[in-house]
């Protein structure tokens, strides 16, 4: 079934997601996994009450319980799964997909990501198996129990502030400016920024389906405008957006720049660090090449993860890692059982700004040493044919291979397609396991050694 992704289910509202296809999952979940409650939350959606309906229906009919929590944020609903205990739990959301799609997000109750492969594969097999949805109805039916945690979560959110951060809030409060997207954590970054005397003014806060603010993507290059804007205008110290579950950021500086992505995971990998030292931290293999270099300058321990939520969780997991960053902008940590947060990297980011050692410095003064390199971004090449995208791929390695010694070439790594690095460069390209692309990503100590790399790859790739 073409909605059952790689970590999710995920489709359009009406087409291939619907009332009844959300009823047939809630009685294949209990059906698989027998639970006794199953937290249920939803971001702002227009279809996901709708969703709701179906799915909780279906459990209480199954015979278990639906500890109902409302709209919340993905991490929220994780953390409640995680410190409460319960069986299971499930967010309907489709992230930062346009309005017109949504979906369910699944998390087991000792706190493992459960994806296509360890999870849905098996509730995909029981829906198709399935003969007008008959299935056995229990003695007795399940409950909805609604509860509200948005209060203890916010309470968990700020027990994370160092002793540093509060001391400078109390003398002279901060003055930041937030945008959530029309999402479901508007609420939730309220609160926080109100029980911490945080100055602030608060874009888009109010729940709306449309996205009417902006793309719910925050990664698309026009969402963080009015943020950029409102943070100059306000003379506030820096800004962020999450996106509508809240489980990425990005960080606007002073002047109104929005950061990358890689520069916010190295101040916070460089805090983390300095109060835990020799500790494990995970990045993906197209972040830049910074971020390593503050990971080994400070003592850590740099894991290098193949691109994709899943693998930066597991290699979390694995080495006990106290963070993880994605060129995406979820970032991973420790004390969140290896998951990710959009609002704690918005803690972390706030102890690391306001920690002694930075006498006052701002945010665009701090960044200002990182940007040591150039980069090409992603770039997607279409290729229509997934056996292609693997002899692309050969066709590279082979050509370095051949040419590692006039090229200069210090390693070639077989992760995740094919990465090669150069004493001052690295360049990565693999297939996309979701859409009909090979994507190159590049970087370099100077542009003409980019534009070599690039010209390279547009022949081995194109020709």
């Amino acid at each position: 079934m073409d909605i059952f992704k790689a970590y999710d289910i995920r489709g359009i509202y009406g087409f291939d997601l619907t009332e009844n296809f959300s009823y047939n999952l809630g009685m294949a979940v209990v059906t698989f996994s027998k639970p006794k409650s199953i937290v249920v939350g939803y971001d702002s959606r227009k279809s996901s009450m709708k969703l709701f309906s179906a799915f909780a229906s279906a459990i209480i009919d199954s015979g278990a319980d639906v500890i109902h929590v409302g709209m919340v944020s993905r991490p929220m609903l994780n953390w409640i799964v995680l410190k409460h205990g319960y069986d299971l739990g499930v967010i309907i959301s489709a992230s930062h997909n346009p309005k017109e799609y949504n979906g369910y997000k699944f998390i087991a109750k000792n706190g493992m990501p459960l994806y296509y492969d360890n999870y849905l594969i098996h509730i995909e097999q029981l829906i198709k198996g399935m003969k007008g949805g008959n299935f056995v109805k229990p003695k007795k039916k399940g409950r909805i129990i609604s509860l509200d945690y948005i209060d203890d979560y916010v309470k968990f959110l700020s027990s994370n502030l160092s002793n540093e951060f509060i001391k400078h809030s109390k003398n002279k409060r901060v003055k930041i400016v937030g945008d959530a997207s029309n999402g479901a954590a508007g609420e939730i970054i309220k609160r926080f920024l109100d029980i911490n005397n945080l100055d602030y003014e608060l874009l888009f806060s109010e729940p709306d389906g449309n996205f009417p603010c902006h793309s719910p993507n925050p990664l698309d290059k026009n969402a963080p405008v009015v943020l950029s804007n409102t943070v100059v205008k306000n003379k506030a110290e820096f800004g962020f957006i999450v996106d509508p579950d809240a489980d990425r950021i990005r960080f606007v500086d002073e002047k109104g720049n929005v950061l990358d992505n890689n520069y916010s995971a190295c101040i916070v990998a460089k805090y983390l660090l300095e109060k835990d030292r020799k500790k494990f931290v995970v990045h993906d293999l197209v972040s830049k090449k910074i971020l390593g270099e503050v990971i080994r300058r400070n003592k850590g321990k740099e894991i290098i993860s193949r691109v994709g939520y899943g693998f930066i969780f597991e290699n979390m997991k694995k080495n006990d890692a106290i963070f993880g960053a994605e060129v995406s902008g979820h970032y991973f940590f420790r004390s969140m059982n290896y998951l990710d947060s959009g609002l704690l990297m918005l803690v972390n980011m706030l102890n690391a700004l306001y920690k002694k050692s930075n006498k006052g410095k701002r945010l665009s003064t701090l960044i200002k040493p990182l940007n040591k390199y150039v980069d090409t971004g992603e770039i997607n090449y279409p290729v229509a044919d997934q056996g292609y995208k693997q002899e692309i791929i050969g066709k590279i390695v082979a050509y370095f291979k051949n040419n590692k010694k006039i090229l200069g070439i210090k390693k070639i790594l077989l992760l995740d397609g094919v990465s090669i690095y150069f004493a001052d460069a690295w360049v990565n390209v693999r297939p996309s396991n979701t859409e009909s692309f090979i994507r190159m990503h590049a970087e370099a100590r100077n542009a003409k050694k980019l534009v070599r790399i690039k010209k390279i790859m547009d022949k081995l790739i194109t020709k």
